[in-house]
């Protein structure tokens, strides 16, 4: 589909449905038309597919969800409406000119509403419908999982377990499946030679390109020979050859650190982003749910 054409089609949900349309499903009433969810799936298919096709039981399952999408938005929209939400019309505006900018021009627009059968106002309707639905999740449920710092000190100070660094190693490793190679590589080591310059053309794994260095690892994160003999290094220590994995290894310990306790401080910003995305998704669920029990749901999709 013509992408000007997709552009006009996001604002799809509001649009009126005509007599002889196809209709999928009806939410208390409302028909939700054939049309609407081939847009919704060919939306689906192209921001999830690199190429834009799929397979026939992919888009199946692509079909299943967008008209549980579809289902979802209008009942949100049927309970925003019950709830007075009225809306904005001001940014209503705004949407509909970027929708207008897509185009090269005033006639491009008309002659594309044109070809998918719609007008101005059906437009400017379902950008309406949409920032009515956009309002009533975020009053529902944005707004409704946020967390100030006493909630979150709460939180933290109940699983202070959560928020402990476990003792790590800071390593290089230089990895071959030659015996000869690993003995050449400790010995210009010993001699002096840069770690990082030997892993760089002597390794033979993709760390090479970073000389070695893969970083902080704790317990149970590397091969258990490996462990064994990083966590017993001291900083700045070379290990002899290593045998694991069918494998010859040579380690470096850069750096280590002892356990440690991550202050509130230090981890506040993250865990009120987690913590309120977590209780975002579990109040839309019950709010979805709530409303589906509720509702007269007739799923007409094959018929």
């Amino acid at each position: 589909m013509n992408k000007l054409l997709m552009s006009l089609f996001i604002v799809f949900f509001a649009l009126p449905v005509p007599a002889a349309e196809n209709v999928v499903a009806r939410v208390n009433g409302v028909a939700i038309p054939a049309l609407q969810l081939e847009i919704a799936v060919s939306q689906q298919i192209a921001s999830s597919t690199y190429h834009g096709t799929v397979s026939d039981e992919k888009r199946n399952e692509f079909r299943e969800q967008a008209l549980q999408g579809l289902i979802i938005h209008e009942l949100q929209y049927q309970d925003a409406v019950a709830r007075g939400f009225k809306p904005d019309k001001k940014l209503a505006k705004t949407r509909i000119k970027a929708v207008k900018n897509k185009f090269t021009s005033e006639k491009e627009f008309k002659n594309a509403l044109s070809v998918a059968g719609i007008t101005e106002d059906d437009v400017r309707s379902g950008i309406e419908k949409n920032l009515v639905v956009e309002d009533v999740i975020k009053k529902t449920v944005i707004d409704a999982s946020r967390l100030n710092d006493a909630d979150l000190k709460m939180y933290y100070d109940s699983n202070a377990n959560k928020f402990k660094q476990p003792e790590s190693v800071k390593l290089r490793i230089i990895s071959t499946a030659d015996e000869k190679k690993a003995a050449e590589a400790l010995t210009l080591i010993r001699t002096g030679e840069a770690f990082g310059a030997v892993a760089a053309k002597m390794s033979e794994d993709t760390y090479r390109a970073a000389g070695g260095d893969i970083g902080y690892v704790h317990r149970g994160r590397i091969y258990p020979e490996l462990e064994t003999e990083a966590f017993k290094l001291k900083s700045g220590e070379v290990s002899g050859l290593i045998r694991a994995e069918g494998k010859w290894f040579i380690i470096k310990v850069e750096e280590k650190k002892s356990e440690q306790l991550i202050t509130f401080e230090e981890t506040k910003d993250k865990l009120k982003k987690e913590l309120e995305a977590k209780r975002s998704a579990e109040l839309l669920e019950k709010w979805n749910q709530e409303l589906k029990a509720k509702s007269k749901i007739e799923i007409l999709l094959n018929e």
